[in-house]
């Protein structure tokens, strides 16, 4: 603040002891004009002189009618080609030899097997809530001898369920069980009396003779060779015809003068140009 109040201290003193410069007005003096001096140009009309044409000459070309020679044809001299019969040669042929092809048995090697490891899969036992079913079935096939049926149920708690199968002695088993929380009981009945047929020792077939197979080496046959049949080509002498030379026309040119046009000259018309006096301003 102090700072500016300094500046405005010195700004007012240098004001009053300022002095006014002292004007003169500058003294105008008139220029001085002098009209300049004009000469007239003197003009002097140029002389025209009309050119001079002269027709141009023309001479008509000279013609000199070609002169064409007929050509001179000679008549080819035609030879007949030699032809010599060509020699012909049986080929010679050699009988291949054969010779029979050995035969080894094939030698049999039992092949070696090794029993597959076998792993037990680790199973992992899934529980799933009881829910109640029932299902049912009955088998009979008399070609196969199958005849059974099972029956089973379940409410959430007991499994109670029975099945019918023909034993092998013409029996008739009948199972009927129930499984509850106290564990599983089942009450076993058999049907009917057990029948067992005479035993008849089976024929088995390993007993039997064995052959062992018979090998006939394959015979061998001689190839039949039959020689080729050469025939002996037949050769044509050509006919040689002479050419029919037609000796060419010669038409000779019509030659047409050409028309020559004399060319028209037109005199070109002088103007004499207008001559205009400058006028002159005087600048200031």
């Amino acid at each position: 603040m102090k700072f500016f109040v300094l500046i405005a201290l010195f700004a007012v003193a240098a004001a009053n002891s300022y002095d006014a410069p002292k004007y003169e007005a500058p003294k105008y003096e008139t220029p001085k004009y002098e009209a300049p001096k004009y000469e007239t140009p003197k003009y002097e009309a140029p002389k025209y002189e009309a050119p001079k044409y002269e027709a141009p000459k023309y001479e008509a070309p000279k013609y000199e009618a070609t002169k064409y020679e007929a050509p001179k044809y000679e008549v080819p001299k035609y030879e007949a080609p030699k032809y010599e019969t060509p020699k012909y040669e049986a080929p010679k042929y050699e009988a291949p030899k054969y010779e029979a092809p050995k035969y080894e048995a094939p030698k049999y090697e039992a092949p070696k097997y090794e029993a597959p490891k076998y792993e037990a899969p680790k199973y992992e036992e899934v529980t799933y809530a009881a829910q109640p079913y029932s299902f049912g079935y009955d088998v009979q096939d008399k070609e196969s001898y199958n005849d059974f049926e099972h029956n089973e149920k379940s409410d959430y708690n007991v499994v109670t369920g029975s099945y019918r199968v023909v034993l092998p002695d013409s029996r008739v088993q009948i199972v009927t069980y129930k499984a509850d929380a106290n564990g599983y009981t089942a009450d076993v009945k058999y049907e009917g009396e057990a029948k067992y047929p005479e035993y008849v020792e089976p024929q088995s077939k390993a007993s039997a003779s064995y052959a062992a197979p018979a090998y006939q080496a394959p015979e061998y046959q001689k190839p039949a060779y039959v020689a080729p049949a050469y025939t002996t080509p037949a050769y044509t002498t050509p006919a040689y015809t002479t050419p029919a030379y037609k000796e060419p026309e010669y038409t000779t040119p019509a030659y047409t003068t050409p028309a020559y046009s004399t060319p028209s000259y037109s005199t070109k018309v002088y103007k004499t140009p207008a001559y205009k006096t400058p006028t002159a301003s005087p600048k200031y």
